[in-house]
């Protein structure tokens, strides 16, 4: 837009110029004409009145009346001066130009025509006065209509920018809703024929391609995972097997490790290759909005108090369902480790790529010498045997958040406040190239 109203004003500036000496120069042909005409009856009436003999007899009773107010010179056959005007002081006028010319006397510019006949010469000077204030009349309009017409332009650029540039806009929004997750959503097309037409057609059928190929690819992925796992199974089992026989030589022993070692990565392999096929956008605010709410249900026999900081939204991609059990094995944690009339609180924040979710509580806090087992399977932290559970929950809530490309770590256990903080990448589909040991 700077640009187009640089081009209207030079283009304003060339325009308003080349009028003013158009106009300039129509003005003097026109004086040239007047000076012309009235020489013609100047001479005409002398040679009425006079006659042939008598012409060296001139006075201003000869000079036409649209001649007396210009500056004039009438020379005989030898130059000398028959007549001069009474506003000239002094003979200025004759020079070696023949013609219509300008010069300047006295400072001013002066339009002077040269007329002959057979015995007199006439020198005729005209004031260009009046042309020049034409011209600065014309440079006072300029100042008034530029700055006038730019703005014109400017506002209509703006308004025919934004008309033209309206479907691109709207072909870009909604090129931005379409992700690896809703790879179905489509351009809206108004059918027309033009060349916007013709660019949502095409990124249409581009969509259209790679949603295919997306899906063919999540598919692959899938049917690989299912695929390789059965075989993977009875590899691992069959060496296993081997490996717990007890007239197994060291040096096989060690093999056999290093085989069963490269199963489990196997088996990694193919458990990522199901997750990338799971993947989804989702958010994770909503989610925890839902466990929430369970958690409520859960603890009314309890009289908790559960609060939450969750922002309004909190989008990710990953396998919706598995980070919808851990968040939950974490929540149903914390109400059932809870004392009655205890405080739950939920929160969550982003920083960068990585969505953080803490969930505490105000059950009895871990003994010190448990902390270091609080993750292993079938391990009970608190050691309270009448809590239903298996020991499962909190191991499997952090190989689900590692296989997500996450971490899930005690923060803060002390005597009346108990802290877990997942940490999740936005993106949180990282293959992982080998998982523990179950």
């Amino acid at each position: 837009m700077t640009w187009a109203a640089l081009f209207a004003f030079s283009a304003s500036v060339i325009c308003l110029w080349t009028t003013w000496i158009l106009v300039r120069a129509q003005e003097m042909q026109a004086l040239d004409m007047r000076l012309a005409t009235d020489a013609k009856e100047l001479f005409r009436d002398i040679e009425n009145f006079q006659g042939t003999n008598k012409r060296r007899d001139v006075t201003e009773r000869f000079v036409p009346l649209a001649l007396r107010d210009r500056m004039i010179e009438v020379r005989g056959r030898d130059g000398e001066i028959l007549y001069m005007s009474p506003n000239l002081k002094e003979a200025v006028l004759k020079d070696d130009t023949e013609g219509f010319h300008t010069r300047h006397i006295d400072g001013k510019p002066v339009r002077i025509g040269v007329f002959r006949d057979e015995e007199l010469t006439l020198h005729v000077g005209a004031d260009l006065k009046e042309i020049e204030q034409l011209g600065w009349e014309i440079a006072r309009s300029l100042v008034i209509v530029i700055p006038i017409v730019l703005l014109l332009i400017a506002v209509g650029s703006w308004w025919l920018g934004s008309i033209a540039l309206n479907p691109i806009d709207n072909i870009r929004r909604a090129a931005e809703r379409i992700t690896a997750e809703r790879l179905d959503e489509r351009i809206p097309s108004e059918g027309s024929a033009d060349e916007i037409g013709r660019l949502i057609d095409v990124l249409n059928a581009t969509f259209e391609r790679l949603q295919g190929s997306f899906e063919q690819a999540a598919r692959f992925s899938a049917d690989a995972s299912h695929q390789l796992k059965t075989p993977i199974a009875i590899l691992r089992a069959g060496i296993e097997e081997i490996l717990a026989q007890p007239r197994l030589s060291e040096e096989h022993r060690e093999g056999v490790a290093d085989l069963l070692q490269q199963t489990r990565r196997l088996t990694s392999v193919a458990e990522n290759l199901l997750l990338l096929s799971r993947a989804t956008e989702f958010d994770l605010g909503k989610l925890l909005e839902g466990s929430l709410e369970d958690a409520r249900i859960l603890g009314a026999g309890s009289n908790l108090q559960i609060e939450a900081n969750v922002p309004e939204a909190l989008p990710m991609n990953g396998d919706r369902e598995m980070i919808s059990l851990t968040v939950q094995n974490l929540v149903e944690n914390a109400v059932k480790y809870n004392r009655p009339g205890g405080k739950l609180v939920v929160s969550a924040e982003r920083h960068d790529h990585v969505v953080q979710i803490c969930v505490g509580n105000n059950g009895p806090g871990i003994p010190p010498q448990r902390v270091a087992h609080v993750f292993e399977r079938f391990y009970r932290a608190r050691g309270d045997e009448q809590t239903p559970g298996h020991g499962l929950g909190l191991s499997i809530a952090r190989e689900l958040a590692r296989a997500h490309g996450g971490d899930l770590i005690l923060a803060t256990s002390q005597e009346d406040w108990t802290e877990f903080r997942l940490q999740l990448s936005v993106s949180s589909v990282h293959p992982q190239t080998e998982k523990p040991e179950p």
